[in-house]
């Protein structure tokens, strides 16, 4: 089956064929539900919503692009009528790729799509902290997310690993951090493929590595020098800081 690419990125959709029947995709749905690590029969029943969607009747692997509100359809399909919609969609795909092992499943903006059936290694079920911790943990922060400082009630808040279990982090209680849940989202959308250190990230350690803020003059001097040496804006602004420091030593 070709591989070539079809817009966005995604892996252009082939029809039915013998090699893809409705058996087959019974058989990879019910193994794969089977295996679950996630330990919440809820969300067991979820995952199963979203692969019965990536992967629906008729279709071959790669699956159709299926938007995130059509995936959260299928979810509200399964909980029943009369409740509030799904709000949780992207976290749920994204446990799916990581603890469930489907990184088969890639994203494009607000689209989905199925490329393949392999399954890599799943990982250890995620961990919550004790209620005690998360707590103290949340009292320690003054109850506030990390990251932009929205406080409760105002906003709920949901235990964060700051150093991801992807990169090797635990689920010791100095690894916990209080966050909202828009910034969760970004902060994990942010992980994703970065190979940077978590121990001086200010997604990791809000408190103490802040964002740095450059004005927008600076911005504008710093592209336009860049451009003029042909290198990246940020290997400019490293450089001048490597230079700065090293005269101040």
């Amino acid at each position: 089956m070709s591989k070539s690419r079809a817009s966005k990125g995604f892996l252009l959709t082939p029809v039915e064929t013998e090699n893809f029947s409705s058996d087959r995709r019974q058989k990879w749905l019910e193994d794969a539900s089977k295996n679950f690590v996630q330990p919440s029969s809820t969300n067991k029943a979820y995952y199963r919503a979203i692969l019965e969607a990536l992967w629906p009747v008729g279709h071959g692997v790669p699956g159709p692009a299926v938007s995130q509100d059509d995936l959260r359809i299928a979810i509200d399909r399964f909980r029943g009528a009369g409740r509030s919609p799904y709000i949780d969609v992207f976290r749920r795909v994204r446990e799916l790729q990581g603890d469930e092992g489907f990184t088969s499943i890639i994203k494009e903006g607000v689209k989905y799509q199925l490329t393949s059936l392999e399954v890599a290694s799943k990982r250890e079920p995620r961990a919550k902290p004790t209620k005690a911790t998360w707590n103290k943990v949340r009292q320690d922060n003054g109850f506030r997310c990390t990251h932009c400082g929205a406080k409760e009630p105002d906003v709920k808040l949901s235990p964060d690993h700051r150093v991801p279990r992807s990169r090797g982090g635990t689920n010791d209680d100095e690894n916990w951090q209080p966050l909202c849940e828009q910034c969760n989202n970004i902060k994990s959308s942010a992980c994703q493929g970065c190979n940077l250190k978590c121990l001086v990230c200010s997604w990791a350690y809000p408190e103490v590595y802040k964002p740095i803020i450059v004005n927008d003059s600076n911005k504008i001097q710093i592209q336009r020098a860049a451009n003029q040496q042909s290198i990246h804006q940020s290997d400019l602004v490293n450089q001048i800081l490597a230079e700065h420091f090293n005269k101040n030593r």
